[in-house]
């Protein structure tokens, strides 16, 4: 009995958090011209490490996200509501957390936008570290907030591309994914995105007595951000000798297009397993797509389960923590799939459990975790949410 209030404290928990701090912001912000938004993480179902590539992944926006209030104020004032500390968006002494916002106001400054002092303050149910895009989520929620307190009229589009780069400045080489996903989400909807032309299709999520279901390993690696740089230059490595063989442009989706079936000897071994895991995964997300419209749920069991080997024995990107849990997912009756999501080396796993059992599953999975690494992960359902939305 105890066990079963745990669970229902833990799936509860999170909307506690979120009316918290909603309530908190509602609060500080409720002059005429404040602001409160909410921008989600996301969850990817396939196409890791693909959007840096041109190719194709299909993430999803999720109900656990970032709150934001802004309100006009005589200074520039940034709050983290969960660390309480502050920074005035100029002071080169700042918080970790700071160069999430410090990239678009460099953006605006750069390009001679104007900026209106304000306040902001921010809190979130939405977990950093968990692969669930907790970064992108601050830096889309700020430009959106940017653009509305001050009258800015960039369309979102355009808004994307500006998130992408001003995130860049984190140190992070990645794609486009967790920014379109976190602008344009939709209920109930994952994005098939095609990450050469930056355009998105909407897929309907709905699976009858499955739940999407994240796992989350609360562990990081050290090597999550080096190596998931490393893996972006060796293919941007990649694309410059196959430009040089073929004679096209550097760019690893035109070599997918026209010559996926190619052997690739003029390259390196390492360089033909990664261009082969890419083409692969390119090709997983296509399938998941026909799977997910025609309900075939044991496809997308083992789409998700061959993603994750892609990821473990080709990529390399995996870690014991995130192979552990998708091996007990492979071996328990509640979940038909699972794979690692986001950079790896840490971050969580997305399982697709049956409804019925996902109480089971929930307790069998934390049970066997704590008892191969002393701690428990956390357990959450993933309710596919609408993108960035004024809240008040």
């Amino acid at each position: 009995m105890l066990g079963y209030f745990a669970l229902c404290l833990g799936i509860n928990l999170l909307k506690m958090i979120d009316r918290r701090i909603l309530s908190e912001l509602k609060a500080i912000h409720n002059q005429k011209d404040s602001l409160i938004i909410k921008a989600p993480g996301r969850i990817n179902i396939i196409g890791e490490h693909t959007d840096y590539n041109n190719g194709f992944c299909l993430p999803a926006a999720i109900d656990l996200a970032v709150f934001m209030g802004v309100s006009p104020n005589d200074s520039i004032r940034i709050h983290s509501m969960d660390r309480n500390d502050e920074w005035d968006g100029t002071n080169a002494i700042r918080p970790d957390w700071a160069v999430y916002f410090s990239g678009a106001l460099r953006f605006a400054r750069e390009n001679n936008f104007s900026i209106k002092p304000f306040r902001l303050d921010f809190g979130a149910s939405l977990p950093s570290g968990a692969g669930l895009s907790s970064s992108s989520a601050i830096t889309c929620g700020f430009l959106f907030a940017l653009n509305q307190m001050n009258a800015w009229n960039i369309p979102i589009e355009k808004l994307t591309r500006i998130a992408v780069k001003a995130e860049r400045e984190s140190g992070l080489e990645g794609g486009m994914m967790d920014q379109i996903s976190i602008f344009n989400g939709a209920k109930d909807h994952a994005l098939l995105i095609d990450c050469q032309s930056w355009s998105f299709e909407k897929i309907p999520m709905l699976i009858p007595n499955y739940q999407w279901t994240i796992v989350d390993t609360k562990v990081k690696h050290k090597l999550v951000d080096s190596e998931y740089n490393d893996r972006s230059r060796m293919c941007n490595q990649i694309a410059k000798k196959c430009a040089t063989y073929f004679g096209i442009e550097e760019n690893l989706r035109i070599v997918y297009d026209q010559y996926s079936n190619h052997l690739f000897d003029f390259l390196d071994p390492l360089e033909r397993v990664l261009v082969r895991y890419i083409f692969e995964e390119n090709d997983r997300v296509r399938d998941m797509k026909s799977a997910i419209i025609n309900q075939d749920t044991t496809s997308i069991g083992k789409l998700l389960y061959d993603g994750h080997e892609g990821l473990k024995s080709k990529y390399k990107v995996t870690c014991e923590e995130l192979d552990f849990l998708v091996q007990f997912s492979q071996n328990s009756y509640a979940s038909i799939g699972a794979r690692m999501m986001g950079g790896g080396f840490g971050g969580s796993t997305l399982h697709l459990v049956k409804e019925e059992n996902f109480d089971a599953f929930s307790f069998g999975i934390s049970a066997a975790y704590k008892q191969k690494f002393g701690f428990d992960p956390d357990v959450f359902k993933a309710q596919i949410s609408n993108g960035i939305e004024i809240v008040v």
